[in-house]
């Protein structure tokens, strides 16, 4: 078995910032921030899902994005350093940018996120790398700037590449697509608002679509802050990796991360695992929810 961590939105973040950086967008987000979003997020209970993740003794991390609020330096440097007692552990990192990377257009153009992250982010996407004989991880970007909303973005060139590697895969092989955005949700959930969508949403799913009928295809992804495992109708099976730093009624101590267990013979043995924190504040306890992805 080849043991996987998938950590979603880190959303580390600066309550004060120089007004000269407050350009743009980044008033806005710094305006929500304080309003509401700082009591939601607490960026040390990343500490608690790295020192657990670490028991694990994974040899590899997938991150999702969003590792900042405002695409502000200093909320980088957070990021990757309550994250460096699990990243110095494991064999392999790997990463995309969420839409909260690129918040400005000059965070963008500079691409300040593949600065931080580094090896973590391939230089060209889509990239597709081989994990296990069975398993690979094919990245694709999804996130782009915007002045008001947090749509995403997938062009047609990327769309093409993406076909193509995934038509160059043995048949039975199995896929984990990382992916910042989500692509639909759960039918038990209230459906995803047009300007926080994927606006190739469905033409995303309709090449997964196609490729699950030959191949074993885990979409993981983030952007939405609540965490699923849907085995999808299209045939592929959907994993949402939440926010391990936002608290919610049903999840007040964080909403954890995911454990996945990838079979280096047979994919239908995959295994994933969702661990949580519970529990009061004096005696924290983790829980587990297991699943199997591969039918």
């Amino acid at each position: 078995m080849k043991r996987v961590v998938l950590i979603g939105d880190i959303h580390c973040y600066q309550l004060w910032v120089a007004p000269w950086k407050l350009l743009g967008k980044r008033v806005l987000g710094q305006i929500n921030l304080w309003k509401s979003r700082r009591k939601r997020f607490k960026s040390n209970r990343l500490d608690d899902v790295v020192q657990k993740a670490i028991t694990l003794d994974p040899q590899m991390l997938l991150l999702s994005g969003d590792f900042s609020t405002t695409a502000i330096p200093s909320e980088f440097q957070e990021a990757v350093k309550r994250l460096k007692p699990l990243t110095d552990h494991v064999q392999q990192v790997l990463t995309v940018p969420g839409n909260h990377d690129v918040y400005t257009f000059s965070s963008h153009r500079t691409q300040l996120a593949r600065q931080f992250a580094g090896d973590w982010m391939p230089e060209k996407f889509p990239a597709m790398l081989p994990v296990t004989s069975c398993w690979s991880v094919l990245m694709v970007d999804s996130a782009v700037p915007r002045m008001i909303s947090s749509r995403g973005e997938m062009n047609i060139q990327q769309q093409d590449a993406i076909i193509r590697l995934l038509d160059a895969a043995p048949d039975g092989h199995g896929v984990i697509v990382l992916c910042h955005y989500a692509i639909g949700n759960p039918p038990a959930f209230s459906r995803m608002k047009h300007n926080h969508q994927l606006a190739q949403q469905q033409a995303l799913i309709d090449i997964l679509t196609r490729s699950a009928k030959r191949l074993n295809i885990i979409f993981d992804h983030g952007h939405v802050h609540y965490p699923w495992a849907w085995p999808r109708d299209e045939g592929f099976f959907d994993l949402n990796n939440g926010s391990p730093t936002m608290s919610d009624p049903h999840f007040p101590h964080g909403q954890g991360f995911w454990e996945l267990q990838l079979d280096d013979k047979d994919v239908t043995k995959t295994d994933l695992t969702h661990h949580v924190l519970q529990g009061p504040f004096e005696q924290p306890y983790w829980t587990q929810k297991h699943f199997r992805p591969i039918k």
